[in-house]
């Protein structure tokens, strides 16, 4: 990408949920700072292109497959060379009111947004290289949730406990966790109801749960990125626990 130092050269890259968002914008970045990429998510389409444009490797991965991820990640790191960093960034967000949200909805908010996340550290650590990171997308709003995602919102909060226990058990692994901001030009709400994100909407106005202005997707790319750059070229620190917010400039005064 323009303006982009060509620093990640020789860095070996699985992104996990790279169709779309966020996710395909961080394989984007690091090909064009100089990384081999591979990308995995479930829709193999919009991943073939991607992997096509930054000349990588492509799966395709059901991440509530237990046993799927397992396969694909060997896949991936055999296509690679190997593994020096995995950015994870799938995630599902259901909206409905907490009284409305149903047994179906809540497993599959955790299965994705916790569980998910927990089985692909399983399955990359045995293939990490020395200095390997793995950087996991989690939210800015954990511990402060909005009307109408109880079910993302508890299944992130779930997220960041079970990164703790990582930390705690595999101290040596090199594992960032990020808080990501509201972002443009992410899928995140990709089939939502239109009248119900509408009155949803109006109440994260009303208790200024919406921020004047979301962050670039391109810039929340390049923030994981170098997040990642930095932790695998310093292995003895480990940027732990990082939140990102928008940035919100003033407008200069009209003369």
């Amino acid at each position: 990408m323009s303006g982009q130092r060509a620093d990640a050269a020789g860095l070996r890259l699985l992104v996990v949920g790279a169709s779309s968002g966020i996710g395909h914008a961080v394989a984007t970045s690091a090909a064009g700072r100089g990384a081999t990429v591979a990308v995995a998510a479930r829709r193999l389409e919009l991943l073939s292109s991607l992997a096509e444009e930054v000349g990588g490797s492509a799966f395709e991965l059901d991440i509530e497959d237990t046993a799927a991820i397992t396969s694909v990640v060997g896949a991936a790191v055999q296509a690679l060379g190997g593994l020096d960093a995995v950015v994870f960034t799938s995630t599902v967000a259901p909206l409905a009111h907490i009284e409305d949200t149903d047994v179906a909805t809540w497993v599959h908010a955790f299965s994705v947004n916790a569980l998910g996340a927990n089985n692909v550290l399983r399955a990359v650590r045995p293939h990490l290289s020395e200095d390997g990171v793995v950087l996991i997308a989690s939210s800015h709003d954990v511990g402060r949730p909005r009307a109408g995602v109880a079910a993302y919102n508890a299944s992130k909060a779930a997220l960041d406990e079970i990164l703790h226990s990582w930390r705690n058990e595999h101290p040596d692994l090199s594992l960032v966790r990020v808080g990501i901001c509201p972002t443009e030009g992410t899928e995140i709400l990709r089939g939502a109801d239109r009248d119900l994100l509408a009155q949803l909407f109006e109440s994260w106005v009303e208790h200024g749960q919406l921020p004047a202005r979301m962050a670039a997707l391109d810039d929340v790319a390049n923030t994981l990125l170098s997040l990642v750059l930095t932790a695998h070229e310093n292995p003895s620190v480990v940027p732990e626990f990082v939140q990102l917010s928008p940035r919100i400039k003033k407008v200069p005064a009209a003369n």
